[in-house]
């Protein structure tokens, strides 16, 4: 049995992720649980004026929690705008990519599921 964790958000660095260094911490993933279908949980940063570029996740489908800040999510031929407390729900193997808007840093939680 694997021994519980506590992380502390600000004490986990920052990395890059699709094509923006700087805008995603990694929470936990696969390594740090006993099931397999969990890839991920991140928290993502996006300052106005930045977007996480398009992308898929294959093998996963993806809900992200908006925390603050505005933008847009695009995903194939579809364009929505987001805001504080909206549940984006992404299916595996969809392209999409995030556009923050406004003034205000966006920030996100994400959850990768394993399909």
């Amino acid at each position: 049995m694997k021994k519980f964790q506590l992380k502390h958000i600000q004490n986990i660095p920052l990395e890059g992720t699709h094509n923006l260094p700087g805008s995603r911490k990694t929470l936990a993933t696969k390594e740090d649980l006993h099931t397999n279908n969990i890839d991920a949980m991140t928290k993502g940063f996006l300052k106005p004026g930045q977007c996480w570029d398009w992308h898929s996740h294959d093998d996963h489908d993806e809900l992200g929690v908006v925390l603050k800040g505005n933008g847009k999510f695009y995903c194939e031929d579809e364009v929505v705008e987001y805001g504080p407390e909206d549940v984006i729900i992404i299916p595996a193997g969809a392209i999409h990519k995030f556009e923050a808007v406004g003034q205000e840093e966006n920030e996100f939680y994400f959850v990768r599921i394993k399909v």
